[in-house]
């Protein structure tokens, strides 16, 4: 017997007495089956069940239907966005969130169901706390008669239960034991080839079972799949290599979780960690990661990221492996650092973009996004971000109320940009073909990955649009009637387009609903500008057609994706841009994608509040020379800039000095001599206090610089013009007088000689002579009026230093003898006294 169907009667005592109830159940325990069918059986109830995915979605539905000896779409049923298999006998029916929360809409009060039942909450989605949020709400308000129960394997029943005010019940044990290992990667393997070593070491076992490998996406399915074919190619066991994840055709999907003739090895996403039972599974290998979406709210950036998986995760894998026998779980991790993850996963409320969810409450009637009752409140800044972009898409006016055509934009199943880019295209007539682009848009893409060379390119006489050439493929699909094999040989994605094409009528139809008016194909400038309505901020501009770099509004750097048909486009509109992890380079980096040129004339057509037209002067690097221009700006994005022949005089000065003081500008002639007079004049600052002197500071050498520049605008002006009189000149004609004699550059030795003195920033000033030049010299030189001695550098007739001293009447007595002895011997021919 199932471990959940212990709790029975529980359960049913506690739906009695009160209207929500949270359950715990171990993975493999039959909740996710059993429930649904005992409620309807001993309430007679209709009973929505939510699903996460819709994978789980419809072969849940498919094993309940089974169980209660039923066709699949009578008394058991399931909807998802595609596809639907219901009637009006149906009393058990199992939904993604997501449709779910679309139907609150048209059924505010849920009148069609009496039960809901949110499974696998602990995957905490915006979907499933948006709904939890709702129905709480609505329990309190219209429908006090409509149960609630929330379930998962490993959920924080506690703090859950005292959010809905309600008891909990936990159902331990699983049906079958699952025996841990850890297996601690020794090298930087990649995944793929880690688990590779695990499958074979487990194969060689000999233990019974198919086999279950968790890769965090298709790209490591594949990898995973592929080494394992090379690696086990010898064994003489047959063994059939099946991929699962949300993607995939339904019949790929149902080939991966029936039993088969051989053994099988199946590697899945995390689409396969919760409600499906795949059957014959008895051992899983877990790589622990997987690829997680998160949202920059400041940056609007979304980012595809592969992270290790939380302890509740792991669990709910290694669960896999339960469900029909007793089993093995290996993860490719230690158990130290099983410890060290963090217990749960962070919910998707706090790490997604809210607009979506933002307006679908807006139009139930929630005031605020504050004063919804979130089971966690999402960031400050998500939801600000949220409101800023549903305000700047006139979903919302300034006061964050919903607008009419908000109100319109909530009927429509897509997000909000999406909606806003189809009712612009319904004002300009053609929304016949912006339900494709829509569909294009909000879908998974259709081009099979590598992208094939004749999708990178728009043919000639059209724009250079990735999705005017995505829309043209689907064309070609259809013809193929999506046929996987044919469209694979035209580097298509047939389950994909298929898809798309499903979309495009969901999407005609939520039109045609809505009150939009569907007919019309227009041209393809007219979609554009639609995309620009409603993308406003993902314009890019290329600044050199040799690169795939670009600049954005919000001063980002980002990069164009290779395989664009943009890349012949200056100006564009990405609909994508992503932070992602690059497979070989161990780093991440911001890609634009679905890119779609523009004429930047239109940006002061569609956005002209966003516009700001300015006379400036600015530095033109080519020509290294200040030039004045007229400079157009669409937010802070540059996008056209018209040279005038008139020039700020001061704002190119100011321009000049500021690239001197940054390095960007060498002035040739700014060399040891104005180097050597400022020295000497900040010497006669310290030793003179009292004269007042200047010490050429940062702000006293910004002057001189102003004063270098004046009258120039080209590099070429000032690059060799001499420094020194501008230097000097910022002291008056006395001061500098002063300096020349109190700091001179030379000293007269008694031999005749003009000894070259050197000025130091750390140290004394110092002169070099040889002996003989000294001789008749018997105390330290001096400068200054002898308030500052030099610092000798005595050198013999080899010109190496035999002392450097500032007390030469010591060196006479005490080292002199020595020396000379020394060097008398070997110079002989020199003067010695």
């Amino acid at each position: 017997m199932l471990p959940i169907l212990e709790h029975q009667r529980e359960i049913l005592d506690h739906l009695t007495a009160g209207n929500r109830l949270v359950l715990t159940a171990p993975t493999g325990s039959g909740k996710t089956t059993q429930i649904p069918q005992i409620l309807h059986r001993e309430r007679n109830a209709r009973v929505a069940v939510l699903q996460p995915r819709r994978l789980a979605t419809r072969l849940v539905a498919q094993r309940v239907a089974q169980e209660m000896g039923t066709e699949l779409g009578e008394l058991v049923g399931y909807q998802t966005r595609h596809d639907s298999k219901i009637s009006a006998n149906t009393r058990i029916r199992f939904l993604t969130e997501g449709l779910f929360l679309r139907r609150l809409q048209s059924d505010p009060k849920l009148d069609e169901f009496d039960i809901v039942v949110l499974d696998e909450f602990h995957e905490r989605s915006v979907n499933a706390d948006v709904t939890l949020g709702l129905i709480r709400r609505l329990q309190e308000t219209s429908r006090p008669d409509l149960l609630l129960v929330v379930m998962s394997a490993t959920l924080d029943s506690e703090r859950l239960a005292a959010y809905l005010q309600c008891p909990t019940v936990a159902a331990h044990g699983r049906l079958h034991p699952v025996d841990i290992r850890y297996r601690p990667a020794s090298t930087e393997q990649p995944p793929w080839d880690r688990a590779c070593d695990a499958l074979y070491d487990l194969l060689n076992e000999g233990l019974d079972g198919d086999v279950l490998v968790f890769m965090p996406g298709a790209y490591e399915i594949r990898r995973t799949i592929s080494a394992a074919q090379q690696r086990l190619a010898r064994l003489a066991e047959p063994l059939d290599f099946r991929p699962l994840y949300g993607s995939l055709p339904a019949r790929e999907q149902d080939a991966a979780v029936a039993a088969g003739p051989q053994r099988k090895i199946v590697v899945a996403t995390n689409v396969a960690e919760t409600s499906i039972t795949i059957e014959g599974i008895r051992h899983v290998i877990d790589s622990g990661l997987a690829r997680v979406h998160r949202h920059d709210p400041r940056r609007g950036i979304d980012a595809l990221l592969m992270e290790s998986i939380s302890q509740a995760s792991a669990e709910q894998r290694a669960g896999r492996a339960g469900r029909t026998a007793p089993g093995t779980c290996t993860r490719l991790w230690s158990s130290q650092e099983q410890q060290a993850r963090p217990e749960r996963d962070a919910p998707e409320i706090q790490r997604v973009d809210l607009a979506d969810a933002a307006l679908q409450l807006l139009s139930m009637g929630i005031e605020t996004l504050d004063d919804f009752p979130w089971l966690d409140a999402p960031d400050t800044q998500a939801n600000e971000r949220a409101t800023t972009l549903l305000t700047d898409l006139s979903a919302l006016n300034e006061q964050g109320r919903l607008t009419d055509l908000g109100r319109q934009l909530a009927r429509l199943p897509t997000h909000p940009r999406l909606a806003r880019f189809l009712s612009e295209a319904a004002r300009r007539h053609c929304l016949d073909r912006a339900v494709v682009w829509a569909a294009l848009a909000g879908e998974r893409d259709i081009l099979l990955y590598p992208v094939h060379e004749r999708y990178t390119h728009a043919p000639e006489g059209e724009p250079a649009c990735d999705l005017v050439i995505r829309e043209r493929a689907l064309r070609r699909a259809r013809d193929l009637d999506y046929a996987p094999d044919a469209c694979a040989r035209q580097g298509l994605n047939g389950h994909a387009c298929r898809q798309a094409d499903q979309t495009t009528r969901l999407y005609r139809d939520a039109c045609r609903r809505a009150g939009l008016n569907t007919k019309g194909r227009g041209s393809t400038d007219d979609l554009l500008k639609c995309l620009l309505l409603a993308y406003f901020d993902r314009v890019a501009l290329r600044r050199n057609p040799d690169t795939l770099l670009c600049a954005m509004a919000g001063q980002r750097r980002v990069e164009l994706d290779r395989k664009s048909a943009a890349r012949q486009a200056t100006a564009f509109i990405a609909l994508e841009i992503r932070e992602l992890e690059a497979h070989r380079e161990n780093n991440v980096r911001t890609t634009l994608s679905l890119a779609n040129a523009i004429d930047v004339d239109w940006l002061e057509e569609i956005h002209p509040e966003r516009i700001t037209i300015n006379s400036e002067t600015t530095w033109n690097a080519e020509d290294r020379a200040v030039e004045q221009a007229e400079v157009h700006r669409y937010d802070d994005l540059v996008y056209r800039h018209r040279p005038t022949s008139d020039i700020n005089a001061s704002a190119a000065e100011q321009i000049l000095v500021s690239r001197i003081v940054a390095g960007q500008l060498r002035l040739e002639k700014w060399n040891s001599d104005v180097e050597q007079w400022i020295l000497r004049t900040r010497l006669l600052h310290r030793l003179f206090p009292e004269r007042g002197l200047i010490t050429y500071d940062d702000d006293e050498i910004q002057v001189v610089y102003h004063e270098i520049v004046t009258g120039a605008y080209r590099y070429s002006q000032i690059r060799h013009r001499d420094c020194l009189p501008y230097v000097q000149n910022v002291l008056s004609w006395q001061d500098q007088q002063f300096v020349e004699q109190m700091a001179p550059l030379h000293h007269g030795l008694a031999s005749g000689v003009r000894m070259k003195i050197e000025y130091s920033a750390d140290g004394p000033p110092r002169g070099r002579a040889k002996i003989q030049q000294l001789y008749d010299l018997r105390q330290t030189p001096s400068i200054a009026g002898g308030r500052q001695k030099l610092l000798l550098e005595i050198l013999g007739p080899n010109f190496r230093p035999v002392q450097v001293t500032d007390d030469l009447a010591s060196f006479w007595e005490r080292t002199y003898p020595e020396v000379k002895k020394e060097l008398k011997r070997r110079y002989p021919k020199h003067e010695w006294r």
